[in-house]
């Protein structure tokens, strides 16, 4: 539409050109025109009587001719209308001693047919106009269309993915490569899949490796009953406390269960209270001295001072450091030894001071591979080692969520052959 009205505007303007073109081609007989009139003024006693029937040798090069004085036409040649002739033809005004006497309109054959062509373009001007509004309007309804499905093609297949989630169908497809909002989007929905899908993973094996837990000890429990039951024979004390062992196991397993759970949702609330660690790991380190004594392993402690003070809740620290220590006698083997050292850092900056506690034993080492693994819930490196020594698979992942509810952290390097070193980080008082 704007090029119509462009071309419109350039068209009207190139008529009024072609015009004054014609009329400087034949200046010198608009100029012999205009001379008559005046002459025939002049001769008639400065009277136009008599004009209208009067003999213009120079009207002959001209198609179009009126002779206008005050508003009434007294000469006129031509068919067309006075108006038509005022505006495509050349105005000349006639004068006397410096007095008009009057104007002539004259048109030549060229001006006559621009005229025409100018009539011609002006009479189907509006069937353009029409014709261009229709196909400026089919044009713009395709454009909006094709822009409309443009721009709901990603809403639509974001909304297929989310329906496919919905259902729990794993082929979903999103335009997660756009580099615009939907992109954006598409990417956000990803990941929260992707999130919600490890999440719905790790639910099914947690349900997965606590039913196999505890399967082991009811189904002890139950043979120990049935056979009871089929002798008809009192229970020994044996049996009795073989009974108790695996109940004291299940007891220990739901509780490290939910206790995990409990940390992990983050609805545990900490008590803390400035704690020696020295003490903490004295205490501890009588706590496992049966364990070492019957492997014959040497378990050290080397300190600071005999005061380390840590900003803990000492029942969560005392449990952590209980299954990092118990772990390292387990993975070592007779005659070995388990070093524990303290060191502080950062304590002269007041801000940012922490404690560390290093955890040392010559053991088996950890496989390489099961290294990003070991502090998941009921993983083991070796199924039949730990399981015999009673283990649940639970013990380094309470540790770790232990140490990170107090803003700590927990690191372990281990090399297969020399054993494992566990570096535990927790804030000073």
């Amino acid at each position: 539409m704007f090029i119509l009205l462009c071309l419109l505007a350039v068209t009207h303007v190139q008529f009024y050109i072609v015009r004054d073109f014609a009329y400087v081609n034949e200046k010198s007989r608009f100029t012999a025109l205009q001379e008559e009139f005046e002459q025939y003024y002049a001769a008639h006693n400065e009277s136009w009587a008599g004009v209208s029937a009067g003999e213009f040798e120079h009207s002959s090069s001209f198609v179009e001719i009126a002779l206008v004085v005050e508003g009434q036409v007294l000469y006129r040649r031509g068919t067309l209308e006075l108006i038509d002739v005022q505006k495509n033809g050349m105005q000349l005004k006639l004068q006397l001693n410096e007095h008009e006497i009057g104007r002539i309109y004259a048109m030549n054959t060229g001006q006559y047919k621009t005229f025409e062509f100018k009539s011609l373009w002006y009479g189907i001007l509006p069937s353009i106009v029409k014709v261009s509004l229709l196909f400026t309007c089919i044009a713009a309804l395709f454009i909006i269309l094709l822009l409309s499905w443009t721009l709901t093609s990603p809403i639509r297949k974001i909304i297929k993915g989310i329906d496919r989630i919905k259902q729990g169908k794993t082929d979903i497809a999103l335009p997660v490569r756009r580099k615009d909002e939907f992109g954006a989007i598409s990417r956000a929905l990803q990941e929260m899949y992707d999130s919600l899908t490890r999440l719905e993973q790790s639910r099914k094996q947690l349900l997965s490796d606590a039913a196999h837990e505890l399967k082991t000890p009811l189904m002890i429990m139950q043979g120990e009953l049935e056979l009871a039951l089929e002798l008809q024979a009192p229970v020994s004390p044996e049996r009795l406390s073989s009974l108790l062992d695996e109940v004291l196991r299940l007891s220990r397993l739901v509780h490290d269960v939910l206790d995990l759970a409990k940390m992990e949702a983050g609805r545990t609330e900490l008590r803390r209270q400035p704690e020696n660690i020295v003490l903490i790991l004295q205490g501890l380190m009588e706590q496992i001295q049966f364990l070492a004594d019957d492997k014959q392993i040497i378990v050290s402690l080397h300190t600071p001072g005999d005061r380390v003070t840590v900003s803990v809740e000492k029942h969560r620290i005392v449990q952590a450091l209980y299954n990092i220590l118990t772990n390292a006698i387990q993975y070592t083997s007779r005659g070995g030894q388990v070093h524990i050292r303290v060191e502080g850092t950062g304590v002269e900056k007041q801000q940012d001071a922490s404690v560390r506690i290093i955890i040392e034993d010559n053991g088996y080492g950890i496989p390489e591979e099961d290294l990003p693994h070991i502090f998941n819930r009921f993983y083991r490196s070796d199924d039949s080692r730990t399981r015999a020594n009673g283990g649940t698979g639970l013990g380094l992942a309470i540790a770790q969520q232990n140490i990170l509810l107090h803003q700590g952290t927990i690191e372990v390097h281990s090399e297969v052959g020399k054993g494992s070193r566990f570096t535990i980080s927790l804030p000073a008082d």
